[in-house]
Order: C-alpha cells, then sequence, then structure tokens
C-alpha cells in the first residue's frame, strides 16, 4: 500500500512539475492571456500608442516581447521617441512583466507604417542605453524592477 502512495504522490508532483514548467496556469489566466492584456493597456494608457503586440514565450523561465506601434505625433524627427513616452510605457510594460513573473522582456517600438523608431537618446536620457540592442530594447529582471518604482 506504500508503494502506490509513493506512486500517487510522485505522479502529483510530476504532474505539478510539468504545469510549472510548462508555462501552464491551473485555474487562470494563461500567460498569453496576461501578455494580451498587456497589449490591451498599452493602447488605452493615452500615451500615444496605436496598437500594441504581446507574445509571453512559454519556456523555463519565460519571456515577454513586446511591440508598440507609435502614432505619428508620438514621433520625433529622425524617427526617434522621447524619454518620457518611453518611460511612461516601458513603466506599465515593466509592471506587467513583474506580475507575470517573466524572465526578460525584448520591446520594440515602430511608427504606424512599420518603421522602427529609435530609441536611442531615449534610453540614453533613462539610463538603460547598454539594454539596447539595436532596435530592441532587452530588460532584465532587474531592469524591469527599477522601471516599474519609476
Amino acid at each position: 500500500m506504500g508503494a502506490f502512495t509513493r506512486g500517487a504522490g510522485l505522479a502529483v508532483a510530476g504532474f505539478v512539475l510539468a504545469a510549472a514548467l510548462g508555462g501552464c496556469s491551473i485555474g487562470g489566466p494563461t500567460g498569453q492571456d496576461r501578455a494580451d492584456e498587456l497589449a490591451s493597456q498599452l493602447k488605452n494608457s493615452g500615451l500615444g500608442v496605436r496598437s500594441a503586440k504581446a507574445i509571453f514565450q512559454s519556456s523555463f523561465s519565460g519571456g515577454l516581447s513586446v511591440t508598440v506601434v507609435l502614432s505619428s505625433d508620438m514621433v520625433q524627427p529622425a524617427y526617434t521617441v522621447t524619454a518620457e513616452t518611453l518611460g511612461s510605457v516601458l513603466g506599465i510594460v515593466s509592471r506587467s512583466a513583474e506580475e507575470m513573473n517573466v524572465g526578460g522582456v525584448v520591446s520594440y517600438a515602430e511608427d504606424e507604417e512599420g518603421t522602427d523608431v529609435s530609441m536611442v537618446r531615449a534610453t540614453e536620457d533613462l539610463g538603460i542605453a547598454e539594454a539596447l540592442d539595436g532596435s530592441a530594447l532587452l530588460l532584465t529582471p532587474e531592469r524591469l524592477e527599477m522601471l516599474a518604482r519609476q
């Protein structure tokens, strides 16, 4: 009888571990459901985000990819974004990412025609220029925590 109990316990433990590692959420919103909510928050934020797409990447540490399309009045000459706008957008992204407990966020900004919007000056002004890799902003959990507090 002890072997049966131990086997059942191992089966339950295996199921819980598989659900946790697979990014499954038992009885609650999935990672993608939360990512969709983040995209909706960004679009309705009043920050000039015309549309947003957030993709939850279920993996061991979980990740989030966020692309915002900025309205034309938010895109500065030479296709740049201000630190004020980027900081406000990243604040929303960071708070959601912390709640989702993701391992990191990759963020992109585009104009309404799909052209990449430069975040160079804005990331310098925000003190996070080293997180910029081409047109992608790579945010670690530590940086997300810092941005969520701003």
